[in-house]
């Protein structure tokens, strides 16, 4: 996966927004007037007009209005508002709040560029931010910060107090009047939710506050798997690595192919300005293992008869060259425009039902300057490996992690912060990690914790590394590749998976569910999902000269023995939701550039 290639899997997954040379008026209700000029006289409104340098917006008691500015800004206008556009450069933009209440959205800015609103009491300079401010003509203020941060400089320094405030994300900061001390607090419930709902135009209170409903039952269903756990919100967010809110979020009640119910969440979120980091959760009040794929060509599970509150993942972390821009529509050109790389990248699925026992599998890739690309093999575990190396081939990472640390390990392998023990072919594959930012390596390999590195055994000549069995048409796969641990010509493993194409029901797929429907092909790919359920094998019989021959002598080469002791398997259940979304988000976006 090369940097051009992941840039073009961000142009066509996210929202795109056509360039705008002058600020808009997008959209308006109720009594709306413009003005041209500062000297100029207030006008009626039309949807998509011009406001230039100076101009100015104000609302009447039942008015509302959303403005956009060149650089992809927003603002929208509540009722008894007056708003003026002070200045309008490349670099520099200021907004005048004269009376009333507006909410921002400020994308990420370019290096110097400026973006501050002004009212009579302060400037609130930001970057990268959404917040809400209200304020009268005395000065008298409230500001609710959703996003980001806002730094206040106050026009008339307080006697008592500082004369800059710097207001951090989720914080409330009023002012009584000018002059006097700003207070920050945390903001209340009702101050978040005024902030939070949806201020666009025209809109009932009911559907203002449809989308924070929406998000709310996800919170709810996350709170309650916590809780149903043994354990609390916290430990979700901790086992994600993040606390803040999703780019995009998706979600989706369904059955497995075993017929358990099966609670799937996705979240694309930024735990940093330069890492992005994809979540597939899979949540079951209870697990039956009751599809004995074994007897077609499948693989054995040797898991527990039946597992309550089971929670399996699938999380792609990546991390850039560069800061990422806060709002995911300026994606696009940001990559398109900047000589931006990914570091490194990792693709991990776990079984963390247990917390302190955790069974991953995934793969590792970092960042390889000379072939301009990111590369899976030796070097993600700190071995030089070079162009054309018969080392040169795919690495898998897989093993148990026990004990009151296996959430930590299982996020130093996420960020490749790991190193092979004693080099190539020295030590079957074992591994150390360290936590961010730490100098002390600590061994995989103490107690029941077990994490090992192995590599992709290349096919020879009428030999096979691979076993394969595919339904006809291909809505089902057993599929399973050969892995040398180490490299060292002794251990061999097989990574073995069951993949299938299944609808809500949990039933596998027919061609005619896809080609015969007369549906929308949103609306048929909300009913349908991706299973896959991955195993560590051991391997019998195959070695330095003794490869299996053909697909059966691959498959009895297969032991039913998991390589791990004590791991049954993962059992991940994949919805197309997320992608959806971002392309359902990108349609209008797609029109505009058409036109």
């Amino acid at each position: 996966m090369n940097r051009k290639l992941l840039s073009l899997f961000f142009l066509m997954l996210l929202p795109a927004f056509a360039a705008a040379g002058e600020a808009k008026l997008t959209a308006f209700s109720g009594n709306v007037e413009v003005r041209n000029a500062r000297e100029g006289q207030w006008g009626p409104v039309t949807e998509n007009m011009n406001i230039p340098e100076g101009g100015a917006v104000r609302t009447g008691a039942d008015g509302s209005a959303v403005v956009v500015l060149p650089n992809k800004s927003k603002v929208w206008v509540k009722e008894s508002s007056s708003l003026e556009l002070e200045q309008r450069q490349t670099l520099a933009s200021r907004l005048a709040l004269v009376f009333g209440r507006i909410k921002v959205r400020v994308p990420h800015l370019m290096r110097r560029e400026k973006f501050e609103v002004r009212t009579p009491a302060a400037v609130c300079a930001v970057r990268g931010t959404e917040f809400t401010v209200d304020t009268d003509e005395a000065g008298a203020m409230n500001i609710n910060v959703l996003y980001g941060e806002v730094k206040l400089n106050f026009t008339v320094p307080p006697e008592k107090g500082a004369s800059q405030i710097d207001i951090p994300q989720g914080r409330n900061m009023t002012l009584a009047e000018k002059g006097k001390p700003g207070k920050v607090a945390l903001m209340t419930a009702e101050q978040e939710k005024s902030s939070l709902e949806n201020w666009n135009p025209g809109l009932s209170p009911s559907e203002r506050r449809k989308e924070m409903k929406a998000k709310d039952n996800d919170r709810a269903q996350m709170r309650e798997f916590a809780r149903v756990t043994g354990g609390t919100e916290d430990s979700v967010k901790s086992f994600l690595n993040v606390v803040k809110e999703s780019d995009l979020e998706a979600g989706r009640t369904l059955k497995d192919i075993h017929g358990n119910t099966v609670r799937v969440d996705q979240r694309l979120m930024r735990p940093d300005s330069s890492t992005l980091q994809f979540f597939n959760l899979v949540k079951r009040p209870a697990y039956a293992y009751n599809h004995d794929a074994s007897a077609s060509g499948g693989f054995k599970y040797n898991g527990a008869a039946s597992v309550t509150n089971r929670l399996d993942l699938m999380q792609m972390t990546m991390r850039f060259n560069q800061e990422l821009p806060q709002r995911i529509e300026e994606w696009p050109g940001f990559f398109s425009g900047n000589d931006v790389k990914a570091d490194y990248a990792t693709f991990l699925m776990a079984n963390r039902t247990n917390r302190e026992d955790i069974f991953f599998v995934g793969e590792g890739y970092k960042y390889d300057a000379v072939r301009d690309e990111l590369v899976s093999n030796p070097a993600v575990v700190g071995i030089p490996t070079t162009l054309n190396d018969p080392t040169d081939s795919n690495v898998l990472l897989s093993g148990r992690l026990t004990g009151a640390g296996a959430v930590a390990q299982l996020n130093a392998i996420s960020r490749l912060n790991i190193r092979s023990i004693g080099g190539i072919s020295a030590s079957e594959g074992k591994m150390d990690y360290t936590l961010d930012g730490g100098a002390t390596w600590s061994p995989f390999n103490t107690g029941l914790t077990d994490a090992r590195w192995a590599i992709h055994v290349a096919q020879t000549p009428g030999k096979t590394n691979s076993y394969e069995i595919t339904g006809d048409p291909a809505l089902w796969q057993y599929r399973a590749d050969l892995y040398n641990v180490g490299n060292d010509g002794v251990n061999y493993i097989w990574y073995a998976r069951e993949n299938y194409a299944i609808d809500n029901s949990g039933s596998i797929q027919q061609v005619d569910d896809f080609v015969s429907s007369n549906l929308d092909p949103f609306t048929i790919l909300k009913n349908v999902a991706g299973e896959s359920i991955m195993y560590v094998k051991k391997a019998v019989g195959v070695g330095v000269g003794a490869m299996p021959a053909t697909n059966a002598a691959a498959y009895a080469s297969i032991d039913n023995t998991d390589y791990y002791a004590g791991v049954s398997n993962i059992d991940l259940v994949i919805i197309p939701d997320l992608a959806l979304a971002a392309v359902q988000k990108m349609l209008p976006a797609i029109t505009e550039l058409n036109k």
